[in-house]
């Protein structure tokens, strides 16, 4: 259980709401009828078994930016060594800085994201990048997301369908947790110590991914 691995790892619970790590989430993923089809993607997995260990902040780039549900498609395109997102029907209208706009006006205490999968607002190293002429020529991140990377290159960041694999909710979880200890620690060197002894409990694969991750924030001290 995922109860479990925490508390081997050393975490407290979370015995109330506010005491849980803030998740940004594509509100899609949450229900909300916001995509471009006037649908959601509703999942079961963040909103059944996360929800108890985690809180969530909705975000839907696209209405943020005052899009419209439904509304016209839109996709990356490569514009020379930058991508762009434009529209598919009006190539002309071009979304991207007001889409890295929301990313950059985020002002809450993240631990992490999770994002959807594809989305040309969202996707993270899963979208779809178009030529000139609308044909598939690679994946990278869609313009919210990239964005989100660069300002928040140390929280957790998952598509939801990365979440299929149990392995990668045990890692997600562990990499939200730990970032929201070592960012309020004072004495961030000594909690990451501490942290590197306690993954001697972690079975393989997960006991070299956590140590990675708590590399990467010994890196951020210096």
């Amino acid at each position: 259980m995922l109860t479990d691995l925490l508390e081997k790892m050393g975490f407290a619970l979370p015995r109330r709401e506010m005491d849980k790590p803030l998740v940004g989430v594509s509100a899609c993923l949450l229900g909300q009828p916001v995509r471009y089809d006037g649908g959601d993607r509703f999942n079961h997995l963040i909103t059944n078994r996360l929800s108890d260990l985690l809180r969530f902040m909705p975000v839907c780039p696209e209405v943020a930016i005052g899009l419209p549900v439904p509304r016209p498609p839109i996709q990356v395109v490569q514009m020379g060594e930058g991508k762009r997102v434009r529209g598919v029907l009006e190539p002309e209208r071009d979304f991207t800085d007001a889409l890295e706009a929301v990313a950059d006006e985020l002002d809450a205490p993240l631990s992490g994201f999770l994002l959807k999968a594809r989305s040309p607002s969202c996707g993270h190293l899963s979208t779809p990048v178009h030529d000139d002429n609308g044909q598939p020529i690679g994946m990278d991140s869609g313009a919210f997301a990239r964005r989100l990377h660069q300002r928040y290159p140390r929280i957790a960041l998952a598509n939801e369908s990365d979440l299929e694999k149990p392995a990668f909710v045990q890692e997600f979880l562990l990499q939200v947790f730990c970032y929201q200890q070592w960012h309020g620690s004072d004495q961030q060197g000594q909690w990451l110590q501490g942290m590197r002894e306690r993954t001697h409990v972690l079975e393989e694969p997960l006991q070299t991914c956590t140590n990675h991750y708590l590399q990467r924030l010994s890196e951020a001290m210096h």
